[in-house]
């Protein structure tokens, strides 16, 4: 019963994202990074994207997990099938594959994974979160060119921050992480295109590079395999 519950849920968060997706296509830089480019692109055959998770935080605990996408049916249209081995062992999340996709759909998985941890950390509706992530990311972020290091070389990416929940009213109950940030950064140089997802519970109503955290935890390409052909 667990597991149905679970896949009925993640279904509607799923969905939700989705609808924000077609509803504000071209409201905002982030919207159209996020959800209307084609980050499967660059992937030419069948290959699997090996992210690294990690989370440090004073409330539950330090983490270390990993998240693969399996990109197949490479199809002209540049359109491709992926599944996703989302955590391992206790934590891995059965999510359903998504296919004929051309954009990268871990980021909306590990976003209804955060929102799922902040409705299970705070009593509240998860709804609630994902509706101020939606609106937020419809406004915009703030949005700055950055160098990441990646493989032994230097590469060019944008980075974008949001501070969904900062200015509700309604942020008291949930006061810890009322100035949480999320900052995600991309890269076309890097396969699939999503270089990390990061999310920040500051230690105070600020953060900046090297302040104190409550909470941190990130979702960072780490390399791609290619599938191997069979011999003749």
């Amino acid at each position: 019963m667990k597991k149905i519950w679970f896949s009925l849920i993640s279904v509607s968060i799923l969905a939700l994202f989705a609808i924000n997706a077609s509803a504000i296509t071209g409201f905002s830089d982030i919207n159209n990074e996020l959800f209307d480019k084609a980050h499967l692109k660059n992937i030419l055959k069948p290959a699997t994207l090996h992210y690294k998770y990690k989370k440090q935080s004073f409330i539950d605990g330090d983490r270390e997990d990993t998240i693969d996408v399996v990109v197949t049916n490479i199809r002209n249209t540049g359109r491709r099938d992926t599944r996703f081995d989302f955590f391992t062992g206790d934590y891995n999340r059965p999510y359903e594959d998504r296919n004929n996709q051309q954009g990268n759909g871990v980021f909306v998985l590990y976003l209804e994974f955060d929102i799922r941890e902040l409705d299970r950390l705070t009593g509240g509706d998860w709804a609630y979160f994902q509706r101020k992530i939606r609106w937020a990311l419809a406004k915009g972020a703030k949005s700055e060119e950055v160098e990441i290091e990646h493989d032994g070389k230097i590469i060019k990416a944008r980075q974008y921050t949001i501070q969904p929940y900062i200015n509700d009213p309604k942020n008291a109950r949930y006061s810890l992480y009322a100035n949480k940030y999320y900052i995600f950064t991309l890269s076309e140089q890097i396969p699939g295109e999503i270089y990390q997802i990061r999310t920040i519970v500051p230690d105070g109503k600020t953060w900046q590079e090297g302040d104190e955290v409550v909470t941190e935890e990130t979702l960072t390409f780490d390399s791609i395999s290619y599938e191997k052909s069979e011999k003749n």
